[in-house]
């Protein structure tokens, strides 16, 4: 993708109901432009968590005083989730076990406005993450099924964390192959879209540590990449790759 339209989808992009309406203006899965979404508030949460742990009291006794937790969290532009969180864990509460269970509450408006908190949450609600996690495996299987058909050998990041190396990709290869001309020893599956700050930090967490362990390899960002990034010793492919590969791909893109 390049940089000019990434950048209007990124600033045109600010609540869940836009996502279908862009992806067909844009002509794109609505997954890669719910992935930018989704990184946008991610971001978000970053800059803003800790000025909004530090209202904690604030955010109380709004709340005591009528708001609901969706009133508080559409004031601050913060998910809804988190905002309930903050605001359990400053009444003394276990927010985590809470979240995932809020029969746990007695309070009968307390456990409604956080129902309604879960349920409205585009990133952070339990259902989120689940989803979040099906995506992630669902890359890898894809990846793991093109190997297997191709009857190649190779180790999956299981299999060598049984190793002392820490730093694993998901597939490290037996023997090199080519693609493109190019040789790949390894591949790492990522169910994102990647923009300069996405690709850097993995380049720094990941990648660089893979490139001196195991020399080239490939990186598959599942919902597309900005045209601006710039590899190092590696591949970087997305689904088009696997288009006429895997009859299983419309399961990874057509998501909400």
């Amino acid at each position: 993708m390049d940089i000019k339209t990434y950048q209007q989808i990124y600033e045109e992009l600010n609540y869940p109901e836009h996502i279908h309406e862009i992806s067909l203006e844009f002509s794109l899965y609505s997954s890669t432009v719910s992935n930018i979404f989704h990184q946008k508030i991610v971001r978000n949460v970053r800059k803003n968590h800790s000025r909004m742990v530090h209202k904690a009291p604030a955010l109380v006794r709004s709340w005591k005083k009528g708001a609901t937790i969706m009133d508080i969290a559409h004031k601050h532009d913060f998910p809804p989730v988190l905002t309930a969180s903050i605001i359990l864990k400053e009444m003394g509460l276990k927010s985590k076990s809470i979240i995932k269970n809020p029969d746990l509450l007695h309070n009968k408006r307390l456990k409604n406005e956080l129902n309604q908190a879960i349920e409205t949450d585009f990133c952070f609600s339990p259902k989120a993450h689940i989803l979040q996690g099906n995506h992630g495996k669902l890359g890898e299987e894809l990846i793991h099924n093109w190997l297997k058909g191709d009857g190649l050998d190779f180790l999956t990041e299981s299999d060598l964390n049984k190793e002392p190396n820490t730093k694993t990709p998901d597939f490290l290869l037996h023997e090199p192959m080519r693609i493109n001309g190019n040789k790949v020893r390894w591949i790492e599956s990522k169910a994102v879209f990647a923009d300069e700050k996405e690709h850097n930090r993995y380049q720094k967490k990941q990648f660089q540590f893979y490139e001196d362990l195991y020399g080239p390899g490939m990186v598959v960002y599942w919902y597309g990449f900005l045209d601006t990034i710039t590899p190092g010793n590696y591949l970087i492919t997305d689904y088009t790759f696997f288009e006429n590969i895997s009859s299983d791909l419309d399961r990874l893109l057509n998501h909400r």
